[in-house]
């Protein structure tokens, strides 16, 4: 049979005709008859039915179905999880499988709107019709083939009004004077307004009083108040106050109230504003919170109508005031840094134009005694358990806010204890027996206390070391008085550890015979030995040797050093013993005041004598020793 769409050759190919074209939209299915022949004439012939079924090409874009028409939705609190519907919106495609599956979804305002699985629009955020009415949401519809097709529209969605707004008054309170011989029943004395920013019905408002009145009215479309009663009776002045009210025709309704005050006068009032008084002096004690109330002013104006408003002239940056006159302070106030301010205040009437009046305040910062403060929260320092008795360990310092008596400070121990001693005035702390502490580690706390009994403490830490061998201890020469030495010592450690590179600490300062005790007389000599120990970064203590072989080559950058702590003309010199004589008359020296603590009335006589004896026993027992080249032996020291 013919066909307009397919044509067959003498081998039985079926083909589409040259001026054919497939639509599966159009027709997605051709039967064809089909016959075979033997012979051209009288030849024998068979038929067969072919059916041919035309695929799928995704040749089609989605097609919005016809889009509701007006597009709304209420304003309100939408959510994901509370959402508000606006419409369904479908989406078609010609054709099939994924070629023909749409999705629709939302390219603009996607933060507010989005699409459900069956087409409907929902709103997912707050709408507030009073801050954007009309949202054109751009909407695109895509099907799933690959590559995709899709289609654009845009739907303008429109935000109806909910009743969600009060009516607003123009003023809080209005006010009005009215001279008694002008007025006339009818009279138009002043017009109320109020405004609505919602919509329609919801925003149309009417006036009225909270209670009837028999001298005015009110009109409730137009905000009027007028004049009903004649005022030729009334002989003084006389203050009418009314409360208004504007509401809206929304369901429910909302309202605003305003206050109105209408003042008859008999004569025309001409008094200008003025304070209560030319100048006012009030008190605050100092570190009060921010905020803190100083005092309050007033201003008069002579009318109930006429209101006042003040402003601070001066010291804007430290006090505020008020719309009452209230003045405050912004900040915590400090006598030490200010004790008065002088501030200007001006009062502002609310008549056209206005008028203004200054007055003046003294504000005095009172005095409030303070705690001291130290400078560090916790001290630390480190000594060695052969110290001497009353060797200084470390300062403590505290500084007080206060002024004149407050700010002298005496400094004690919080914890009673024999092991150690604080200068009241100063602070120095000083170890009395380091060898019977317990502990490696021993801490205590000390108080800073004002004239006025308060009080603060501080925590000191102090590392306690253990006896040291005599082959780590060191002693120098200088040709500098003892007691200039003894002032030294801090200085003295810096200096060296500096050249030296090690931590150096100082164990003792004696005159040039130790046996003498010149530290403890404070006799003048130009000679002191230094006996002193170094550390290296870990530590560990350097032997005598290894730091007189330093010394020796350094000598000239230590002299230099520490030329700059007492000055030219020092002489330096690195001492071959390792000190022993000096621990022997440190040794003395705590023997000696334990003598004098425990027999106070003992002559300088006796004490002279025993220092003779002692002398001459050391000088036997060292020269002994010396002999043996072994210094002086704890027995020999036992034996004093």
């Amino acid at each position: 049979m013919d066909s307009d769409t397919f044509v067959i050759n003498s081998q039985g190919v079926i083909s589409l005709r040259s001026d054919a074209s497939l639509d599966r939209e159009t027709v997605d299915k051709y039967t064809i008859q089909v016959g075979a022949v033997d012979q051209p004439v009288n030849g024998l012939s068979s038929t067969a039915q072919v059916i041919i079924t035309v695929l799928d090409v995704n040749d089609n874009n989605p097609q919005f179905l016809p889009l509701p028409e007006p597009i709304e939705i209420q304003e309100g609190v939408y959510t994901p999880s509370s959402p508000g519907e606006v419409c369904e919106i479908s989406a078609t495609d010609a054709d099939i499988g994924d070629n023909g599956r749409v999705t629709i979804t939302t390219s603009s305002h996607s933060e507010i709107f989005r699409f459900r699985e069956d087409g409907t629009l929902l709103a997912i955020e707050e709408l507030d019709r009073e801050t954007q009415d009309v949202y054109d949401v751009v909407i695109v519809a895509v099907d799933h083939a690959i590559p995709q097709r899709n289609n654009i529209t845009t739907v303008r969605v429109n935000i109806t009004d909910v009743n969600d707004n009060a009516p607003v008054f123009s003023s809080d309170t209005y006010r009005k004077s009215i001279l008694i011989k002008d007025a006339k029943v009818g009279d138009v004395l002043l017009t109320l307004s109020a405004t609505d920013k919602d919509a329609g019905s919801n925003a149309v408002i009417s006036y009225s009083f909270s209670e009837d009145s028999s001298t005015v009215a009110l009109d409730a479309e137009t905000g009027d108040i007028i004049l009903t009663s004649d005022l030729s009776g009334v002989t003084e002045n006389t203050l009418l106050t009314l409360t208004a009210i504007a509401t809206d025709h929304g369901t429910p309704p909302e309202s605003d109230e305003a206050e109105v005050l209408i003042y008859f006068e008999i004569t025309p009032f001409t008094e200008s504003v003025r304070f209560e008084s030319s100048s006012y002096k009030f008190t605050i004690k100092e570190n009060e919170p921010e905020a803190s109330t100083v005092g309050k002013v007033k201003a008069l104006t002579g009318s109930p109508l006429v209101t006042v408003s003040y402003n601070m002239k001066s010291h804007e940056d430290v006090f505020s005031v008020d719309g009452e006159g209230t003045i405050q302070a912004l900040r915590p106030l400090d006598k030490e840094e200010e004790e008065w301010y002088i501030l200007t205040v001006e009062a502002i009437d609310s008549r056209t134009p206005a008028n203004t009046a200054e007055t003046t305040v003294s504000v005095q910062v009172e005095n409030v005694n303070e705690a001291p403060v130290f400078d560090a929260e916790i001290y630390k320092a480190e000594i060695f358990s052969i110290s001497p008795y009353k060797f200084p360990i470390v300062k403590v310092q505290a500084s007080d806010p206060d002024v004149g008596e407050s700010s002298e400070l005496q400094y004690s121990l919080q914890e009673s204890t024999t092991l150690l001693d604080v200068e009241a005035s100063t602070g120095q702390i000083y170890v009395l027996d380091p060898s019977s502490f317990e502990d490696n580690l021993f801490t205590f706390h000390a108080k800073a206390t004002d004239k006025h009994g308060l009080f603060t403490t501080t925590k000191v830490q102090i590392k306690v070391k253990q006896s040291v061998h005599r082959d780590s201890v060191s002693v120098i020469f200088l040709n500098q008085p003892v007691y200039i030495v003894e002032k030294k010592i801090p200085e003295m450690e810096e200096s060296m550890g500096k050249v030296l590179g090690w931590t150096v600490k100082i164990l003792s300062v004696r005159a040039e015979n130790g046996n003498e005790m010149r530290t403890i007389l404070r006799e003048s000599t130009d000679k002191t030995y230094v006996s002193f120990i170094a550390m290296d970064s870990s530590g560990a203590l350097i032997q005598a040797t290894e730091v007189k072989e330093k010394l020796n080559s350094e000598l000239k950058d230590l002299t230099s050093e520490l030329q700059k702590i007492f000055g030219p003309g020092l002489e330096f010199k690195v001492e071959d013993s390792s000190g022993d004589s000096g621990e022997s008359s440190q040794a003395v020296t705590i023997a000696l005041i334990a003598v004098s603590v425990v027999l106070p009335v003992i002559s300088v006589a006796l004490v002279a004598t025993i220092i003779h004896l002692v002398k001459m026993r050391l000088d036997r027992d060292f020269d002994r020793e010396s002999e043996n080249g072994s210094g002086i032996s704890g027995n020999s020291i036992s034996a004093l």
